[in-house]
């Protein structure tokens, strides 16, 4: 490529590149970080004002490129909303950005466990709670309506492989215990 263009292009043209490849690593790490508690890294940076002294620790920082941001950037970003509920909608739910369409008897189940969140719920308690004395309820009910709300979801936003785990994460059975909403209390907003 040096013989086409002068060699300083070729140099800027290089760097640029550099820099597109650190912002697609980046925005795979934002991506990444984003799924979990974010914990900021104590960094020492130089100071830009002391230009005169140079310690052995500067020698061996990187230089970093101001257009790209830090992990310390990225832990600051308000958190997205996973789970959106609000009780004007009961046909719909809001699902990591995406609609969801559900019936009234899902909507009920899915609000009755975003209201205890992160505590596990008993069949006996969703049963009472939800059908009351009905007498046809029983725990494979609450099953098959937690697990057509589970496959609603995957597809409405892809079965991927990371997709099922989030969705088994935050809709959780717990053997023999009952079920529970694992969200976050940043992540779920009920309106």
């Amino acid at each position: 490529m040096s013989k086409l263009i002068p060699r300083r292009l070729v140099q800027r043209i290089q760097k640029r590149m550099k820099e597109k490849d650190i912002h697609q690593k980046m925005a795979k790490e934002k991506c990444m970080v984003q799924d979990e508690n974010c914990k900021p890294e104590s960094a020492i940076l130089p100071s830009p004002l002391k230009t005169t002294s140079i310690t052995p620790v500067s020698h061996n920082l990187k230089p970093i490129s101001a257009s790209s941001p830090s992990k310390l950037e990225i832990c600051n970003l308000k958190p997205e909303t996973v789970l959106e509920i609000s009780l004007n909608r009961p046909d719909r739910i809001i699902f990591m950005g995406e609609k969801i369409s559900v019936t009234a008897t899902e909507f009920s189940l899915i609000h009755l466990l975003a209201q205890y969140n992160e505590r596990v719920m008993s069949y006996d308690e969703l049963i009472v709670e939800l059908w009351g004395d009905n007498e046809n309820a029983i725990y494979s009910r609450v099953s098959y309506h937690f697990s057509k709300i589970r496959s609603t979801i995957l597809k409405t936003i892809g079965k991927s492989k990371r997709n099922k785990e989030k969705v088994k994460n935050v809709f959780k059975v717990i053997s023999r215990r009952g079920i529970m909403l694992n969200l976050e209390e940043d992540k779920l907003k009920i309106s």
